[in-house]
């Protein structure tokens, strides 16, 4: 059996993103520049601590290796086998990114979505220095946007969301960045492979965006915090539990109904 899980906001927090939980009562989980800047809390540790002696814990992120690598309370402390990052374009095995896996989503991608300065150019046409902060392309594959929330030109952006579509790319606003990214670039498709490789039978899945939601449905047994992208645009969902907590209270829900469902299986 498999727990993939996304981190940010699902699995770890930043002191904006907690909720009510005070940020002594939590445990530092990456290390930035110096200073401390996402937290788990201490109940979910041990949750998890013990879900991992049940399944094969998966973590999977948006992040590039680089960024996934500073989060020092995940690949210490539990140390993984498989590690999806890139929003599933890349994974380590290992600490060592597969070359099977890297050079079937990159021909992918070639065949079937518009290249990524083609999609630099259709947003370049409706980005403003009034509402974007920085962009950044990501491991080659796709596109992190930080922006001022509070000043987007929402009809503009479901106009370029509509445009995007037909290049075979996708959108996704969570928190202060947009990301724009092929639709052959899925956590989905990255959790499937590992799956095949460990021969597993079950996943367990968590996630709170809609770049989530791929992984979610490929799973056996979905859960996503209450607080997230897919809990603001589904009031309900067939395949998707959520939980009632958020915040980071949210972890130790999905982990304790999770481990509690492992226990009997």
């Amino acid at each position: 059996m498999i727990f993939a899980s996304d981190l940010d906001q699902t699995l770890i927090y930043s002191a904006r993103s907690k909720g009510e939980t005070a940020i002594e009562e939590m445990v530092p989980v990456e290390l930035y520049e110096g200073r401390h800047i996402s937290y788990m809390t201490k109940p979910a540790i041990e949750k998890l601590k013990e879900l991992a002696s049940y399944v094969r814990f998966v973590p999977v992120t948006t992040r590039i290796p680089e960024q996934f690598n500073r989060i020092f309370g995940i690949r210490e402390l539990f140390e993984p086998e498989y590690v999806i990052v890139s929003n599933g374009g890349t994974i380590l095995v290992h600490g060592q990114v597969d070359q099977e896996w890297q050079s079937f989503v990159r021909d992918a991608v070639k065949q079937h979505c518009a290249g990524h300065t083609e999609i630099a150019s259709l947003f370049a046409k409706i980005s403003s220095d009034h509402w974007v902060k920085s962009s950044d392309l990501c491991d080659e594959l796709f596109y992190s946007i930080k922006v001022e929330r509070d000043r987007l030109p929402l009809e503009t952006l479901e106009e370029l969301r509509v445009e995007l579509v037909a290049h075979g790319w996708s959108y996704s606003l969570q928190g202060r960045k947009i990301y724009l990214v092929p639709e052959k670039v899925s956590k989905g498709a990255a959790i499937q492979y590992v799956k095949e490789k460990l021969g597993s039978s079950f996943v367990y899945a968590a996630g709170d965006s809609l770049l989530d939601e791929s992984l979610l449905l490929a799973a056996d047994f979905a859960l996503s915090p209450a607080h997230g992208e897919l809990g603001r645009t589904y009031d309900t969902h067939p395949h998707i539990q959520f939980t009632e907590a958020r915040g980071a209270l949210a972890s130790d829900e999905l982990l304790g109904t999770i481990l509690e469902h492992a226990r009997r299986s």
